[in-house]
């Protein structure tokens, strides 16, 4: 049946997006520029996002972000402003909690007052305002100090606090399909400092690090939506360098890397939050001795 001049108007835009995604020869179209081109929304400053990790964010240029994490610092900044959430010794929280009170009955009553502030303050439920060049100091004097892990603050030269950046420079191969791009990357050519992955992936699985499947969405605009990272399982015996790799076996595979990002260009300003009190001046020498 030969095809109506409306009916054939109406594919054009079918048979565009088919052929925008196959390359020559009716390959699938490399995806690594639909990839990099995705980061622009990031680029723009103006993002909310959340991780497998259990972090979570709001960015919003040049005035304020939120990134807030399961385990470790959370951080507001608005403004001149620095806020911190922060459950100060981790797990050993309540055993200094009691230690403090165990020795209540000898100690000086305004270090006891301070003490028990600063442990009312870090409790990992509160905000409080704090300065941020001293919890850096904290971490340079103790370099197993939970302010090491302190989130970094985007600005205009790196907005990107997501990882996915990070990721969409370590790709090694990439296909195109719709909307849709998958692939594999090199887990060992992206920056430890991320959190994403261990700090020597190829150690704990092998070459197996260097052809991490990837598949990665981007919405109607062509930006990032998700990125998600399956990772194998770690070797029983970590003991692998490359090039000489370990033949240990593998446990069972690792829960995926997931990172999401949204409300480009809505995210709103953060605000100061409430009741944040003073961080007492005691607890950034307490903080430098907070070994996690």
């Amino acid at each position: 049946m030969p095809v109506k001049p409306l009916a054939a108007l109406t594919l054009l835009p079918l048979l565009a997006a088919g052929c925008a995604n196959t390359g020559a020869g009716g390959e699938p179209a490399d995806g690594r520029p639909a990839l990099a081109a995705s980061l622009s929304g990031l680029t723009a400053g103006n993002y909310t996002f959340t991780r497998s990790d259990g972090t979570a964010g709001a960015v919003h240029l040049p005035d304020s972000s939120s990134i807030s994490r399961q385990y470790g610092p959370s951080v507001l900044r608005t403004g001149s402003a620095f806020y911190l959430r922060y459950k100060i010794h981790g797990e050993a929280y309540d055993a200094w909690r009691q230690l403090i009170e165990k020795h209540a009955a000898g100690a000086d009553p305004q270090e006891l007052r301070t003490a028990r502030q600063v442990m009312d303050s870090l409790d990992g439920k509160h905000w409080v305002r704090a300065d941020e060049k001293r919890l850096h100091q904290a971490a340079d004097a103790e370099d197993q100090s939970g302010m090491e892990n302190l989130p970094a603050a985007p600005d205009a030269a790196a907005p990107d606090v997501t990882g996915a950046a990070g990721l969409a420079g370590a790709v090694v191969s990439a296909q195109l399909d719709g909307r849709t791009i998958t692939g594999t990357l090199d887990a060992t050519q992206v920056d430890p400092q991320l959190g994403l992955f261990t700090n020597d992936p190829f150690y704990f699985y092998g070459p197996r690090a260097k052809q991490l499947p990837f598949r990665a969405t981007i919405d109607d605009k062509g930006r990032l939506s998700t990125i998600t990272v399956t990772l194998p399982g770690a070797l029983q015996a970590p003991a692998s360098a490359d090039p000489v790799p370990s033949d240990a076996p593998t446990e069972a595979a690792e829960p995926p890397v997931t990172i999401t990002v949204s409300h480009y260009g809505d995210t709103p300003p953060q605000t100061a939050p409430a009741g944040a009190r003073e961080l007492d001046p005691a607890a950034y020498e307490m903080l430098t001795n907070d070994v996690d």
